[in-house]
Order: structure tokens, then C-alpha cells, then sequence
């Protein structure tokens, strides 16, 4: 893998393009279900209640608000949803 940019002008010369938060959550979701990977590592138990609306939410571009008592993988999700993006994965190495 090439270098970062070091400066603005290297970073605009690159190509990249300023994408919202919302769209790049929603391009890695959809990566990683036509891949057949699961959308959330590790979340036993929602697979036929609140991932599939999970899912539904993040490919329609929808708000999502995480409602529930205490102890429910809210947090959970939250961090893995943000885990996806390759440019955090890439920052933790």
C-alpha cells in the first residue's frame, strides 16, 4: 500500500473524495453482505429480531436509534458498525 498524504494538495492530487459518515457505513454494509459476511461479529441471539432490521435501516440510508434496557449490545453494535470502516482497521494496526 502507497503512502498517506502528508498535505492537503497531496490528498486532493490522490483523488479522494470527502464521503458523510451515513454513506460509508451504508457502502461497508453493503460490501460485507454481498461478501456473505455477517454485518455484526459476535451478537448472539438477534439474528432474527434486530439485525435483519439493522440491516434494512443501514441499506435504506435510515437514522438509527438504539432503544433498550440495560445490558442489550446497544454499545456493542454501535462499535462494530464503526469496526467495518477499512480506514479504522487500518489506524489500529
Amino acid at each position: 500500500m502507497s503512502s498517506r498524504p502528508a498535505t492537503l494538495g497531496q490528498l486532493r492530487d490522490s483523488g479522494w473524495k470527502s464521503v458523510p459518515v451515513k454513506e460509508e457505513v451504508r457502502r461497508n454494509a453493503v460490501a460485507e453482505i454481498r461478501a456473505g459476511d455477517p454485518l455484526l461479529e459476535g451478537m448472539l441471539g438477534y439474528d432474527d429480531t434486530v439485525l435483519p432490521q439493522l440491516e434494512n435501516a443501514l441499506l435504506a440510508g435510515h437514522d438509527i436509534i438504539f432503544l433498550g434496557e440495560r445490558g442489550q449490545a446497544k454499545t456493542r453494535m454501535m462499535r462494530a458498525l464503526v469496526n467495518q470502516s477499512p480506514y479504522y482497521q487500518m489506524d489500529r494496526r
